[in-house]
Formats: structure tokens, sequence, C-alpha cells
């Protein structure tokens, strides 16, 4: 499967389509990939976690908000007998408010992942025996919400040329030297799910809502306009695509989620335009081009609609071609939750078949899928 994907990565970043049936893996292919190294997925977290406590930064892929979810582990789905992961954790929460460019968030981020990807482990202790990376895997990047806003402003600025080259920034402004480039050196592709791209149209509700808005953040979400919000609005202005160059130095393989969150908490999907996740927009998940929060279909494609009834062809489809940022690659659309994505809290969701959207994995959760694709 390694060697699949590969050829697969090659011929899209080319230009060129290939068949998703092609990455399925048969049983003849086995004997080929036994030697090949193992794989190390660099995982980085979304908003609201205390990450620079490794402990807290694993437990962003267990703990569930939920109670359908309780007991779930990304892990458990992802990792192979031969696979290892490292934890990369830094401060997403609220309470400092670190927008993403900042050198407590992109820096941070990039520090971790040269000294993962050099041998040197994540500094945490696995529950799963010997599994911290070395030196000689084959990286990837696992993402999730803002993980995933992260990744596309350091990796579409660590090419050269690329406005904010190797750069985060100080609270004071100051621009600071950061390793982007040999963060994102030799790693063969970052997986993104729920990622906030585009940003969310719940931050813009929390930042510049109407007096409903209010009402609804104070009920369920209890957040403030602090600038780590304010810089996930969907606005131009606060977009990281709109501050990168014209390359990315790894390709971006986006999962959307379009279910709603469990019992009441399910309303916050009626302040969403388009499918989505209970939390962000599916347009922004998948990194389409235009409005993070076009009006998406679970099919990746906007249509007229006649009293909320979608008829005739589609008028924009979040296909391959129709991509924000460069190199970014449909790879599936999951009936799952924001939180069930980063926990594998449903462990078979539905999906619906996309445009150019990858096979493999399909019936697994977001973490299967990822384990399937790179296997």
């Amino acid at each position: 499967m390694k060697k699949q994907f590969r050829s697969y990565l090659a011929t899209i970043a080319k230009g060129t389509t290939a068949v998703a049936s092609t990455l399925v893996l048969g049983s003849t292919l086995m004997s080929n990939t036994a030697m090949a190294a193992d794989n190390c997925y660099i995982m980085v977290h979304g908003h609201g976690t205390q990450g620079t406590s490794k402990a807290e930064a694993r437990d962003s892929w267990r703990t569930s908000h939920f109670s359908e979810y309780s007991n779930s582990d990304f892990m458990s789905y992802l990792l192979g007998p031969s696979d290892n992961y490292a934890i990369v954790g830094y401060d997403s929460t609220d309470e400092s408010g670190y927008p993403y460019w900042r050198d407590e968030t992109a820096g941070e981020i990039a520090r971790q992942m040269v000294s993962i990807k050099q041998g040197n482990g994540d500094g945490l202790v696995h529950d799963e025996p010997n599994t911290q990376c070395s030196s000689s895997d084959n990286f990837w990047v696992v993402s999730h919400s803002q993980g995933s806003q992260e990744m596309v402003f350091m990796a579409g600025n660590a090419v050269s040329g690329a406005p904010y080259y190797n750069t985060a920034f100080t609270a004071s402004g100051s621009a600071k030297s950061v390793p982007y480039s040999e963060a994102f050196k030799n790693v063969l592709g970052i997986f993104t799910m729920g990622g906030a791209m585009g940003g969310t149209e719940g931050a813009d509700r929390v930042c510049n809502g109407n007096w409903l808005d209010a009402l609804i953040n104070m009920a369920f979400l209890g957040k403030d306009c602090n600038p780590s919000v304010q810089w996930l609005q969907t606005n131009d202005s606060y977009l990281a695509r709109n501050y990168i160059g014209s390359n990315l130095a790894a390709p971006i393989y986006t999962m959307g989620g379009y279910k709603s969150f469990p019992g009441i908490e399910g309303a916050s999907a009626g302040f969403l335009t388009g499918e989505d996740d209970g939390y962000i927009n599916l347009a922004s998940q998948m990194g389409c081009a235009g409005s993070p929060k076009r009006n998406l279909w679970d099919d990746l494609n906007e249509y007229k609609t006649f009293f909320g009834i979608a008829y005739g062809s589609p008028i924009f489809r979040c296909n391959n071609s129709n991509k924000g940022t460069p190199r970014t690659y449909n790879m599936a659309s999951v009936y799952t939750d924001h939180d069930a994505e980063r926990n594998g809290g449903i462990s078979s969701p539905s999906y619906t078949n996309i445009e150019n959207g990858l096979s493999c994995g399909n019936g697994k959760n977001m973490s299967g899928r990822i384990a399937s694709c790179t296997q």
C-alpha cells in the first residue's frame, strides 16, 4: 500500500488523475511492502488544548465531549503492528488566545516536528510499547481542527519565496525565524480531519454575530472573541491561505465530517451554512476555493435550491481542481462529527462518494482510513 499510495501522490502532484480503486491493497503486494520503513504519524491537535502538557496533548486524541464516544482512542484504529506515532503539543487554549501565526503555535509545532524527525522522541511515555518514531521512518502528519489551519500556514511558508518563509511572530509582532522548511522535509503527506482550513462560521458568529448568535454562544459554546478565535473567522483577512506562497512543502489530503453533534448540541448545525461537523463548515474542512461557508452538500457539490431542496447540476464542485490552496486533494466525506473525528468515537461511519476521493478505508472512521491508505 505504501508503494501504491506514493504512486498516487506522484500522479496527482503532476496534475493527472488516478483511479482511487487502485489504492486498494491486494494480498499479492504484501510481500513487496514488508521491507518498507515504518510509518511515523506526527499528531497535531486542534483548538482548546493545553498542549504544553504532552499528557493533555495525547488525551486530546482519546477524550470525548459526548458520552457516546467514551473510551474511544484514535490510536487504536490508526496503528498497525510496526507503526509509530509522535504527539505534538502546543497551547491552543482560549485563555492564551494564540493565533495560528504565533511562535507559540506555528513555531512550537515546527520545532517539535524537527526534533521528532531526528529520532528524539516526543517526550511522552507511550501506552503502546515500542511506538516512538525513529529518524528512518516514513513521516506523515495527522491534524485536526486548528491543527489543520496550522498546517496550511506552516507548509505554505516552508518553501522559499513564500511571504512568511520560515517566520512566525511574537507577542510584540516581531518576526522570529522558525524551521518550517526543515519540519516538512521528507514529510510524505498531511492528513486534515475536520480542519479549519478556511476558519469556521461559528467564529464569525462569536466575533461579529447578532443577539441570537450571542445567546447560542452563551448557551452552548461559551467562547469570547480572543485572538485565536478572531483568526478562525472566514473573512479573507483572517484566512491562512491568503498568507502563504504558491506551493506547499507537502501535499494535503482532506477529510470532512457532516454529522451534527449528539443531543441538544446538534442545534449548532442550524447556524452553519451547508453541511458541517457541528463546528466547522464542510467547505472549510475540504479546503474548497471561494467562500469557506458556501452551501456545500455532503457530495462536495453546491446546487441551486428551492426551499432547501437541491436541484439541477452542480453550480460548484469542490474537486481537486477547485481548492483554495495548492497541492490539496480530496480524500473522504464522512458521516461523523467534530468530536468523533479526533477520538475515533464512531468506528464504522457511513460516507458519501465524492469526486477525486480515495476508496482506501471506505466504511472506516478517519483514523482507519489513514491507516488503510498508508499501510
